[in-house]
Parts: C-alpha cells; sequence; structure tokens
C-alpha cells in the first residue's frame, strides 16, 4: 500500500529469508514456516495511527498538500481494517496450527483479507491488483479530497 515502502521492504525480506532458510534446513528435518496475517484487532494499529498523525502534524504546507489526504486515508483504512480483522485469538489459532501440523504448508494466511490477496495477487497483473488497491484506499479519502 501507499506509504508502507519500508514495512513492505522489510516483510518483504523476511519473507524471503523464510523462504531460503527452509530450503535451506528442511534436509535437517527443521521445517519454516510464514503466516502472512491481515487485519488484527491488536494495539499496532493505533500505534501506527498516532505516530502517522505526529509525523503530519510536522509536515510542512507542501507536504500536507502533497500527503496529508493520504496518510488521513492510511489511517482510516488501517483503523478500519484493525477493526474488522481478527481477534488476536484466532490468529493465534492459526500459528498455533501451523506449529503442530506434522506436515505444515509452508504459508499460512490469518484473516480473509490475506487470504484474497494471496490468491488474487498472482492472478493478477500488477497494475489490476494496483488499481484495486487504490480504489480501496480511495473510499478512505476525506470527502473534500476524494473529489
Amino acid at each position: 500500500m501507499a506509504t508502507y515502502g519500508a514495512y513492505a521492504g522489510a516483510k518483504f525480506a523476511l519473507e524471503a529469508v523464510s523462504d531460503s532458510l527452509r530450503r535451506e534446513v528442511a534436509p535437517l528435518g527443521v521445517q519454516v514456516v510464514v503466516v502472512e496475517p491481515g487485519g488484527v484487532r491488536t494495539e499496532i494499529a493505533a500505534r501506527g495511527i498516532a505516530t502517522a498523525n505526529d509525523l503530519a502534524a510536522r509536515m510542512t504546507p507542501e507536504q500536507n498538500e502533497r500527503y496529508g489526504s493520504l496518510v488521513q486515508a492510511n489511517n482510516t483504512l488501517m483503523a478500519s481494517g484493525t477493526a474488522s480483522g481478527l481477534t488476536a485469538d484466532a490468529a493465534a489459532r492459526v500459528i498455533a496450527k501451523a506449529v503442530t501440523t506434522r506436515r505444515p504448508r509452508p504459508r499460512y494466511t490469518a484473516g480473509r483479507d490475506a487470504a484474497l490477496i494471496m490468491r488474487l495477487g498472482p492472478m493478477l497483473s500488477d497494475r489490476m491488483l494496483d488499481r484495486m488497491l487504490a480504489a480501496n484506499l480511495r473510499r478512505h479519502y476525506p470527502r473534500a479530497a476524494a473529489a
């Protein structure tokens, strides 16, 4: 998503390391599993929103003109996704299944949103996925800025 570059890069790197590690240690009988969660009802969203608001409060007028509405839309989207997301207990059950299954899959998703993105991503072109994510974000823009 827009503004998630550093976070997405770190998560993408972690996924690549996990894939490499899974292949490296498989001959030793060690299984490496990736759990890819969607929205989970935890305090992380509230902390992220507070941080974004703190940064937005220090933006120059030019930065605010360019990014202010995007920050607001991302905050609203994050709050919405968290509110409608899995409970921490439900996410923990996915993790427990992954670590207790005799022959776990390489990847598990936790939540409908994660499952949808993981399934649609390979089937859609990058441009189509970009349009879908942009349309979803556009619904969260402040009314005056969305026009």
